[in-house]
Parts: structure tokens; C-alpha cells; sequence
């Protein structure tokens, strides 16, 4: 599992928001035998990037005896984290460390915070979380593209409604 945070929104603007992302890395071997490596689900939690942050995250959503790569935050390294192996290298925002050790964390975010800036030209930290919800929906059935539309609908029709706050205007 790739564990990173980053910051959302502008910290100038008081608009930013700390959003920890855990995402799977999966190995496998292609039609032609050659070994590949892939990125598979994700999770988000939007809170700040301390260690008992971290330690709730990781205990809520990755599974026991799970691998964990981070990037060397103090908040993802401690003693307290039992039954999980983590292992963190310092990347100093070397592009070819970060490649090496968290691409697919890296690409989720990068991914992310291109959408949010390009289709939605930036959001609010009010609504950050619906905005991530969705491209980690989208993320995580990004190969199962003739089904997205009917789950889409199974859960805005089954799921439970969110009274959002009239936009004054």
C-alpha cells in the first residue's frame, strides 16, 4: 500500500484542506509474461497528517499485515502501528525516487488536483470531500467503464440524501 498526504485548495486563501491517500499496488504478469505493476484501489480521508490521523486511517481502511510505503512523514512512521510492516524512504521531491517509491500515489494526486482545477476550476474546502469522493469513485472502477454509469445511479438512487447549503448568488 502507497501511503502519502498532500494539500488541497490554497493555503493563502485559507482554503486548504490535508487529504491522506492510501492506494494498492498490485503485481502481475501481462499475455507476454513480463512482470507489471498496477495501481488498484484507493482511499481518501480528509483530516490533518499527524500520527493519530494516520493510525485511525490506516487501522479503518488497510487490512492487517498489510505492506506500507511511505514517504518518510513523521505522522506515518511510529512504533504504534501493530500488525502492519511500513517502510518509508526520505523522496526530498526527487521525481525519480518518487516514481520509484509512490507512482501511483503521486499520479492519484496529481490526477486529482488536475480535475478539480481544470474541469471544476478549484472547489471550496466545503465541498472538497464530495469532489474527491467522486474522482475516487471514478478511480477505483476505472476499468469497469461500462458499469459506471448504472453503479453511479444504483447509489445516488439507493444512497442516502445530503442536504447541501443553498449557494447565494
Amino acid at each position: 500500500i502507497e501511503l502519502d498526504a498532500t494539500g488541497f485548495g490554497k493555503q493563502v486563501t485559507d482554503n486548504q484542506e490535508t487529504v491522506l491517500i492510501a492506494i494498492e499496488q498490485k503485481d502481475w504478469i501481462n499475455e507476454k509474461g513480463e512482470p507489471k505493476r498496477q495501481a488498484g484501489f484507493a482511499k481518501i480521508l480528509i483530516g490533518p497528517e499527524d500520527t493519530e490521523t494516520a493510525k485511525a486511517f490506516i487501522d479503518k481502511e488497510i487490512e492487517q499485515g498489510s505492506f506500507i510505503k511511505t514517504d518518510g512523514a513523521k505522522a506515518h512512521i511510529t512504533n504504534k502501528m501493530d500488525g502492519y510492516t511500513i517502510k518509508s524512504i526520505a523522496t526530498y521531491n526527487d521525481p525519480e525516487v518518487i516514481d520509484f517509491w509512490l507512482p501511483w500515489v503521486h499520479k492519484f494526486i496529481s490526477n486529482a488536483k488536475s480535475w478539480i482545477k481544470g474541469t471544476h476550476h478549484g472547489v471550496t474546502n466545503n465541498y472538497l470531500k464530495l469532489y474527491l469522493s467522486e474522482y475516487t469513485y471514478r478511480f477505483n472502477r476505472r476499468h469497469d467503464v461500462t458499469r459506471m454509469f448504472s453503479r453511479a445511479l444504483r447509489a445516488c438512487c439507493c444512497g442516502t440524501p445530503v442536504k447541501l447549503h443553498a449557494l447565494s448568488g
